[in-house]
């Protein structure tokens, strides 16, 4: 199977997930994920107060994490998996690929963090520091979580190395005027925001790893009980 045709089995559980016919679950939701988003900020703000890294920062909580707009590229998205096939014969393969793994990254945060809203509305707690915790420990996705970073990882060496090679980013952008004009916009810039993100980078390790040590670090510290 191709890579947008794995994707539509994604996008078909994404809009299986009970939020979207749940108002006080998606409302926890998105309480669950505004306070992520904020810890994350607070957690990385040396890396990501770094005008070089900005762009990297703003792709992650935009684009990799989920949240508001994630509904609308799925929505998008949807329409254009049933042309795959065209799809495929304009944009690289790789890039193809690694964008497809990106929004897979992003409906899998969602779907950890509606684990929590969960358990949270379950047992009538509000969304702070020390009832997230109590949600992380009774849901138990530390492999999970470690997986969701590996995964990001994936997505942004892969973007790194597509970025850096000539023949992928020349073919990438020839096939932007076609891309457009069949209405498959969505995919190629989601793409390309994670190119242009990487783009003031000298090295994306020089984000994504320190980033990635410490989250790792704090599913260390949640689950050991620190």
């Amino acid at each position: 199977m191709s890579a947008l045709s794995d994707l539509s089995v994604e996008l078909k559980q994404f809009w299986e997930l009970p939020h979207h016919n749940d108002p006080k679950l998606a409302a926890k939701l998105a309480e669950v994920q505004s306070w992520q988003k904020d810890r994350i900020r607070n957690t990385h703000a040396d890396l990501f107060s770094q005008p070089k890294n900005k762009p990297m920062a703003d792709y992650f909580l935009t684009h990799l994490y989920g949240g508001d707009s994630l509904n609308q590229i799925v929505s998008q998205l949807e329409k254009i998996v049933p042309k795959a096939q065209k799809v495929e014969k304009l944009a690289p393969s790789n890039a193809l690929e690694t964008g497809t793994l990106g929004v897979e990254t992003a409906i899998t945060s969602t779907k950890l963090d509606l684990k929590l809203a969960q358990w949270l509305i379950e047992n009538d707690l509000e969304v702070n520091e020390a009832n997230m915790k109590k949600a992380y420990l009774a849901v138990n996705d530390e492999a999970a979580r470690r997986q969701q970073i590996e995964d990001l990882k994936q997505v942004c060496y892969r973007s790194d190395k597509y970025l850096h090679s000539f023949i992928v980013q020349k073919s990438f952008k020839l096939v932007k005027k076609q891309a457009y004009k069949r209405n498959l916009q969505p995919l190629y810039d989601f793409i390309d925001a994670g190119f242009s993100a990487m783009k003031p980078l000298k090295s994306v390790g020089s984000f994504i790893d320190p980033f990635c040590e410490r989250e790792l670090a704090i599913i260390d510290e949640v689950h050991q009980g620190a």
